[in-house]
C-alpha cells in the first residue's frame, strides 16, 4: 500500500511539475523572450520524452550497476545542454552513485580495501589528469566539443567493459559449475 502511494504520489508531482513547466516555457515564447546556448526549451515533447529517459537511466543504473550519469551525460548534450555543465552534472549523478554501490559492496563483505585503496588512488590521479588535460586543450583551442568526445569515449569503453566482464562471468560460472562467480573485486567464498 505504501508503494502504491508513493507512485501515486511521484505521478502527481511529475503532472504538476510538467504543466508547471510547458506553460513557463509558453509564456517565454510568447514575450519574445532570447533563448541562449544550453537553455532547455521544455514543450510538450520534452516534457514526456526526458524525464522518461530519465527514469530508464535510472532504472539501468540499479540493475547493472551503472552510473545513471553515463546515460544522463550523452542525454543532456541531446538535449542541448551546454557540454561543461553535462560533463559536471554527469561527473555528481556518478560520484554519488558509486559512493552507494561501494559502501553497499563494503558493507556486504564484498570488497577488499586494500583493492579499494588502490582504485581510490588511481582513480583519484587519473581524474586529476584528466582535468587537467582536457581543460589545457579547450583553452589552446577554443572548443567544448571535447567534453562531448570524452562522454562519448567513457560511455563506449564502459559498454566494451560491461560485456567483456559480462562474458567472462558466464564463462566462469558454467566451467565451475556451481554458478557463482566473486567477480573482478570480490572475495572468493
Amino acid at each position: 500500500l505504501a508503494n502504491a502511494i508513493m507512485f501515486i504520489w511521484i505521478l502527481y508531482i511529475s503532472v504538476k511539475v510538467r504543466s508547471y513547466l510547458v506553460r513557463r516555457n509558453a509564456r517565454k515564447i510568447r514575450v519574445g523572450y532570447e533563448f541562449v546556448e544550453g537553455d532547455i526549451q521544455w514543450d510538450e515533447r520534452a516534457t514526456i520524452l526526458y524525464p522518461v529517459v530519465c527514469c530508464l537511466a535510472g532504472f539501468f543504473a540499479g540493475m547493472f550497476g551503472i552510473g545513471g550519469g553515463i546515460v544522463k551525460g550523452p542525454l543532456m548534450l541531446a538535449m542541448g545542454v551546454h557540454p561543461a555543465v553535462s560533463s559536471g552534472a554527469s561527473a555528481c549523478m556518478i560520484l554519488f552513485t558509486s559512493f552507494t554501490a561501494t559502501t553497499s559492496f563494503l558493507v556486504f563483505g564484498l570488497l577488499l580495501p586494500d583493492y579499494a585503496v588502490v582504485c581510490l588512488s588511481v582513480g583519484f590521479v587519473a581524474t586529476l589528469a584528466g582535468q587537467i588535460g582536457l581543460s589545457y586543450l579547450m583553452k589552446k583551442n577554443q572548443r567544448n566539443s571535447y567534453i562531448a568526445f570524452s562522454i562519448g569515449g567513457v560511455v563506449l569503453l564502459s559498454a566494451f567493459l560491461m560485456t567483456i566482464q559480462s562474458l567472462v562471468s558466464m564463462t566462469e560460472s558454467s566451467g565451475h559449475g556451481n554458478g557463482k562467480s566473486a567477480g573482478i573485486c570480490g572475495k572468493d567464498e
